[in-house]
């Protein structure tokens, strides 16, 4: 009976560690597409069928509210959250602000803490199957942040205390910012960061990116004989130091000594932990992207760090590639 009791557990850990991923597309504000639980829900059931049980859905609530009336908005965001729960899956519901920089600061505040009072409340009675992650990548000073989450959460628990939040760290998740930080004496949080390390690796070819990541045609792991030689256009920049880091930082070693930073922090807290991105540039070759997320998922698990794909479309993308999925 003991046994049996522990493989139990095992397997119920086990189960919360599954990978997750990003169903992502209304958070593309230049894009104004508006919401479409039917598009939505579609690709839930071709991820279900995949076996992927964990969706996180970046929303950029403002531009979607230009497009559609809220109550129009919240009923079709109701309609997937029903769905999920019909699943039995779990869904992040994530707030994308892409005006919210340094500069801006304080200027939409008051319309981020009435969105999330609008939709928690609609949400609450859910509160087993959705999280709320209260701003994507925030790129504020760290004290500015810390001042804005005190304001948000207190909003949020007003109308919803039970379902579980998530908080990142400033410059867009990082784990360095995270392990600097003091945890909010709030009930129900997770920690959340974004990984997207080796950087020249997952984003090569990145035109958004700029010159830093012209090289393109690196492979994971490391491999001497099948390095490219940097592209001339990364000479001098950042992507010229991670050129030359890159025979170091390219294995699963050097993976997991990134993520123990982050994992000391929480263990040190006693909080929970999640990565809610990580991915590769899906024009990498398929054999290097999945060597890198078999080596990067395997340093989560060892971890006890619940992990979500950047992501099923796009320039992320695994739509499209049978084998990565079975990576995942």
């Amino acid at each position: 009976m003991l046994l049996l009791s522990v493989n139990t557990i095992v397997k119920a850990q086990q189960s919360t560690l599954n990978v997750g991923i990003n169903l992502t597309g209304y958070e593309r504000f230049w894009e104004q597409e508006p919401l479409n639980y039917k598009e939505i829900i579609a690709d839930i059931d071709k991820l279900y069928d995949k076996g992927i049980k964990d969706i996180r859905l970046p929303i950029a609530f403002e531009y979607q509210f230009k497009k559609k009336s809220k109550g129009s908005f919240l009923r079709d965001l109701v309609k997937i959250v029903k769905y999920i729960k019909s699943k039995d899956m779990t869904l992040i519901i994530c707030y994308f602000d892409h005006t919210l920089e340094k500069e801006t600061a304080f200027t939409n505040i008051e319309t981020i803490k009435k969105n999330w009072v609008y939709v928690s409340r609609k949400l609450r009675k859910y509160s087993n199957f959705i999280f709320y992650e209260i701003l994507n990548e925030p790129n504020l000073y760290p004290n500015k942040w810390d001042e804005m989450v005190q304001e948000i959460v207190p909003e949020i628990r007003k109308k919803d205390k039970e379902t579980k939040i998530l908080i990142g760290a400033t410059n867009y998740n990082s784990i360095y910012e995270l392990s600097r930080k003091k945890p909010f004496p709030y009930k129900n949080i997770v920690y959340t960061f974004h990984f997207y390390e080796p950087f020249i690796f997952t984003h090569q070819g990145a035109n958004w990116i700029g010159n830093q990541t012209k090289t393109e045609k690196i492979p994971y792991p490391y491999d001497s004989i099948k390095m490219p030689k940097i592209d001339v256009k990364a000479i001098g920049t950042e992507g010229e130091v991670n050129y030359k880091d890159y025979k170091d930082m390219a294995n699963k070693t050097s993976l997991s000594h990134k993520i123990d930073i982050i994992s000391k922090w929480a263990k040190e807290h006693n909080v929970e932990l999640w990565c809610t991105e990580f991915g590769a540039i899906n024009t990498i070759d398929e054999n290097y992207r999945c060597k890198y997320f078999k080596d990067l998922i395997e340093v989560f698990k060892e971890h006890n760090i619940k992990s979500y794909l950047w992501e099923y479309k796009g320039n992320f993308g695994i739509s499209n590639s049978d084998k990565i999925i079975d990576c995942l």
